[in-house]
């Protein structure tokens, strides 16, 4: 009987403690969930956009590669902010953890009016410590619960 007892309360303990240990997990995936998203956000904050260049001489440069991209002429394709947003996230999804800038971004409009294309070059500056800085930033960093 007391043993029938012992084993009933380590049942329910048991039943009692899973809960615990599922909320602990979505707790700590919640936490790097938003993590990435800071960082994300950063990434997309630290690459700034230019019509013009970079001067070589007093700011070493590489040309990562070409960023281009045609949609239906619309009054979204036009905006400038839209077009700044959307060739930082191509310079970010093709150049991760290397993208600085993007210079000489130029906009056209085919001769029939219909399709616009945008087009840009995404370069990495050679000393880059404020995006290593920022991409180290939680190196070594323990989650826990709060």
């Amino acid at each position: 009987m007391g043993r029938t007892l012992f084993t009933r309360i380590l049942v329910v303990g048991l039943i009692a403690a899973l809960p615990a240990c599922s909320a602990i997990t979505a707790q700590r995936e919640a936490e790097q969930q938003k993590q990435q998203a800071v960082v994300k956000r950063m990434d997309t904050a630290h690459v700034f956009v230019t019509t013009g260049e970079i001067d070589k001489t007093s700011k070493p440069y590489t040309v990562l590669g070409e960023l281009k991209y045609t949609e239906p002429f619309s009054a979204d394709a036009i905006d400038a902010a839209k077009m700044k947003d959307r060739l930082k996230q191509m310079a970010n999804q093709k150049y991760p953890d290397q993208v600085d800038a993007v210079i000489s971004a130029k906009s056209d409009v085919n001769d029939q009016g219909t399709q616009v294309t945008v087009s840009a070059q995404a370069i990495k500056f050679e000393s880059s410590v404020d995006r290593e800085a920022m991409h180290h930033m939680t190196e070594g960093a323990v989650a826990s619960p709060k």
